[in-house]
């Protein structure tokens, strides 16, 4: 069962995060804390997940994302390897109501291959820094 993280995680958030700044440097401390009181923040297992479900259409990347569908912001394992992410994920896939979507960095072939594992489809395109930071968008289409 999804694990919704509370004010009293914050401080393994934090350290989650800070961890794994290297791919998550942009993410903030009233980020983390505002992504908690929203109850989007998933802490299981060691594993983190930001996301939000749409209230109106939105692009992700170059793709076009329905309302009702789910945005995937972040996952990071506090222990890379130990088969955590997966089991997480999967649930989470699960506990979504529609299809699921997220960008990731290409340079991220660690992130890249694990979407890849995870039966995810690569769908788009995108591009930050004005284009010099490029990107990839994979969904995790729920079938009817």
């Amino acid at each position: 069962m999804i694990r919704l993280a509370t004010e009293n995680d914050y401080d393994e958030v934090k350290e989650i995060f800070h961890k794994n700044r290297k791919w998550f440097p942009h993410v903030r401390t009233d980020y983390m804390k505002r992504m908690i009181s929203k109850k989007n923040l998933i802490l299981q297992d060691g594993v983190l997940i930001t996301f939000h479900h749409t209230k109106r259409k939105q692009k992700v990347g170059d793709v076009q994302v329905e309302r009702g569908e789910t945005v995937l912001h972040q996952i990071v394992n506090k222990e890379i390897g130990n088969g955590k992410a997966s089991e997480v994920l999967l649930e989470f896939f699960e506990w979504c109501p529609r299809n699921v979507y997220l960008s990731v960095r290409s340079d991220n072939l660690l992130a890249c291959k694990f979407y890849d594992r995870m039966d995810m489809k690569l769908v788009g395109i995108h591009n930050w820094v004005n284009g010099t930071l490029k990107g990839k968008v994979y969904a995790k289409i729920k079938s009817d």
